[in-house]
């Protein structure tokens, strides 16, 4: 049997990671390069909390009745979920729907979403069975599934984005347990259509199935529904409660990524499997972080419009920088990342482009088909840096390819 520890097979960005830990400036780099390393290969926050909330919080870890395990303060632990599920109907439901979510039933606290990936999905499978996701995806599904020895079956996509569910067969629906989908997506961008995401929930239905949706960036959404609430939520869908469990976190909209703070929420099945298995692997979040996170979601319409107005900022001006040259980018429904083909004058293998263009230039951006197959051909662009490094980057990428010789990466040269 395989280690648990063994890189997953399309582990590209351990290989990132490892090229960023040792990369130093070539002394025959281009003038253009520079010296500084530009990262665009991973979605990091560089947008801090405000001041604000880093005294709220020194404010509680001053405390010194709140360093001890957070599964032994239930009462500060219930204020956390009860906050977020107002939040959730807040912002997600209309203002006249009844209340959806029970904070006891509904709702567990996570170190982050991405823990609550692989917990979601030890809570719906054994070893052996089949998980549905998406070509192209975020990487860790498929790592977390391996991890728990489960099956991953993918699914395409249409040109838009959306999941096709009708091209998985039968073989692979096969001893298939859970469907997991991402809105709006990483590494695409993409939002699920509210016809897409009743498509979903129906062929969930039909085939009995969990669906796992991660919703890490629902609060980095350009795009408001005409009642003023962000669209994309499947718990409010009929049945949805008995079935589906949302990952939510407030890593990007607070600029929080190292603080760990995030929620399941959904079907009561799951969320006490995962309450159980956390119990035995950790005794909660930090207490002065629930303290502080439960105050934030009081207010996070408000905190997450600042860091999205910024990132929609970023993205306008990436998009309208490298059409000047050129390129074409679609822009995002959402999140900070744009989904790139390779630039003009390049075909071919797109590891081997970010290979090529790290080695020559100092700017790094994430392979296509580090998210599956489907995403061969493309790059993702983390839109986390200053607008002064991001000029940096096109300008550098600009210079580089009108500098490129024909045997470099297989340009295809435009006459």
């Amino acid at each position: 049997m395989k280690p648990m520890t063994d890189p997953t097979p399309n582990d590209v960005f351990t290989r990132l990671k490892t090229m960023v830990e040792r990369y130093r400036p070539r002394p025959d780099m281009p003038d253009f390069a520079g010296s500084a390393l530009l990262d665009l290969s991973i979605g990091n926050p560089d947008l801090a909390p405000e001041l604000r909330w880093r005294q709220r919080l020194q404010y509680f870890v001053s405390r010194d009745d709140l360093h001890g395990y957070g599964e032994f303060r239930p009462d500060i632990n219930r204020h956390l979920r009860q906050r977020f599920a107002a939040y959730y109907q807040r912002r997600f439901l209309p203002s006249d729907a009844p209340v959806l979510l029970d904070p006891e039933r509904h709702v567990v606290d996570l170190l982050g979403s991405k823990e609550g990936i692989f917990y979601s999905l030890l809570a719906c499978l054994a070893p052996g069975e089949a998980v549905l996701m998406a070509d192209p995806s975020y990487a860790v599904y498929q790592s977390c599934a391996q991890l728990i020895g489960a099956r991953v079956e993918l699914f395409t996509c249409d040109e838009r984005g959306q999941p096709q569910l009708g091209s998985l067969r039968a073989e692979q629906l096969a001893g298939a347990r859970v469907l997991v989908v991402c809105s709006p997506n990483n590494p695409t961008g993409v939002e699920l259509s509210p016809g897409k995401l009743r498509e979903v929930l129906d062929f969930a239905q039909r085939h009995d199935l969990w669906v796992v949706i991660d919703r890490a960036y629902a609060e980095i959404s350009f795009e408001l529904q005409s009642n003023g609430t962000l669209g994309g939520a499947a718990l409010p869908e009929p049945g949805a409660l008995s079935r589906v469990l949302e990952l939510h976190s407030l890593s990007k909209s607070c600029g929080i990524a190292g603080w760990r703070i995030g929620f399941a929420a959904g079907a009561p099945q799951l969320v006490e499997k995962i309450r159980a298995a956390k119990f035995n692997t950790d005794f909660g979040t930090f207490l002065p972080l629930q303290c502080v996170a439960a105050e934030m979601l009081d207010e996070l319409e408000t905190i997450a419009a600042r860091n999205s107005t910024i990132y929609a900022a970023r993205m306008r001006r990436f998009v309208a920088g490298a059409a000047s040259f050129g390129w074409d980018i679609p822009p995002s429904q959402g999140t900070f990342f744009l989904w790139a083909p390779l630039p003009p004058g390049f075909a071919g293998d797109d590891l081997q482009f970010v290979e090529a263009l790290f080695e020559e230039t100092g700017v790094l951006l994430a392979p296509g088909s580090g998210f599956g197959p489907g995403g061969a051909g493309r790059v993702r662009i983390a839109l986390v840096q200053s607008d002064k490094i991001l000029d940096e980057a096109l300008q550098r990428l600009h210079k580089w390819r009108v500098s490129c010789h024909p045997d470099r990466i297989n340009p295809v040269l435009p006459h």
